[in-house]
């Protein structure tokens, strides 16, 4: 099986370990027909099996690989995978559940004890109102973008600086939202520099999904969050992700640090979400 950048292939199954198993015992059985998700898990189908020529090893293959979703097209079975400037690809979460996003082995999504949709609706719950005009930064594979649209907002802007997420985030079943609905403008780059474009007081939310402190330190800066600041209108709301970091940054409270920051540029009843891992600000 190979990886193969996902813009020249068009996929029609999806597949991970438990819907390969669920196909190869279908066969097994000598079945015509299986009621099954090609789009992981967001849909069941009725597919026939012969319209298909399996490739039992390959099938196989797939059932041992339990952190990888794979495709299938006329082209063969491939990685829901791109190298780029990295590695990234797409990991299943759970049965029916989305895939998380893993860049260079790093995960990129909770998924313990939750998985990658559920933790996105429950940061936009804390800063995304009916009605109003969002942003996003870190757009990733779109999660908390379609999570914000479920809240009835108006419009939402978001910015991810790796056009290479945004490609995998093209394959995605759960990621087609954030292409098609009109409410969504998406802009590549690099979020320390594009919020400079937007005029003062335009959002009433900020969802800040930062990458880890060590791979985007500027958008943890205060000169950052001025920015944000700026651009939200009074009474406005923050969500701010921070993680876990724990030790890796020698025992620092990274929470706390971030809060003081937030205080500083104006932010008022800054406090902690333990339950999204992040925290939250108004503007008064």
């Amino acid at each position: 099986m190979s990886e193969i950048f996902l813009s020249i292939c068009v996929p029609m199954i999806f597949l991970d370990s438990y819907t390969a198993e669920t196909i190869l015992q279908s066969l097994k059985r000598g079945e015509n027909e299986i009621e099954i998700s090609i789009d992981l898990g967001l849909s069941e189908s009725i597919i026939r099996l012969a319209e298909y020529k399996w490739d039992i090893s390959k099938l196989r293959k797939i059932v041992e690989d339990p952190d990888t979703v794979y495709f299938i097209n006329e082209e063969g079975v491939f990685k829901a995978a791109i190298r780029g400037k990295s590695f990234y690809k797409l990991m299943p979460a759970g049965k029916n559940k989305a895939p998380a996003l893993l860049i260079d082995g790093v995960l990129m999504h909770r998924i313990k004890d939750i998985d990658p949709m559920k933790d996105a609706r429950m940061k936009a719950k804390l800063c995304a109102r009916k009605g109003s005009e969002m942003l996003e930064i870190c757009t990733g594979l779109g999660y908390s973008t379609i999570a914000c649209l479920d809240n009835a907002v108006s419009t939402i802007t978001t910015i991810e600086r790796d056009s290479d997420v945004i490609e995998l985030a093209r394959i995605n079943p759960w990621s087609q939202r954030l292409f098609e609905d009109e409410r969504v403008e998406m802009i590549i780059g690099d979020a320390s520099e594009k919020i400079k474009m937007f005029s003062n007081k335009r959002f009433n939310g900020v969802l800040h999904d930062p990458p880890r402190f060590t791979l985007g330190p500027e958008l943890y800066t205060e000169d950052f969050y001025e920015e944000l600041y700026r651009v939200m209108k009074p009474k406005g709301v923050l969500y701010h992700y921070v993680g876990s970091p724990g030790s890796r940054y020698k025992k620092k409270d990274l929470p706390k640090g971030i809060m003081t920051r937030l205080r500083k540029v104006g932010f008022q009843r800054v406090q902690r979400k333990n339950d999204t891992l992040g925290v939250t600000g108004f503007k008064p």
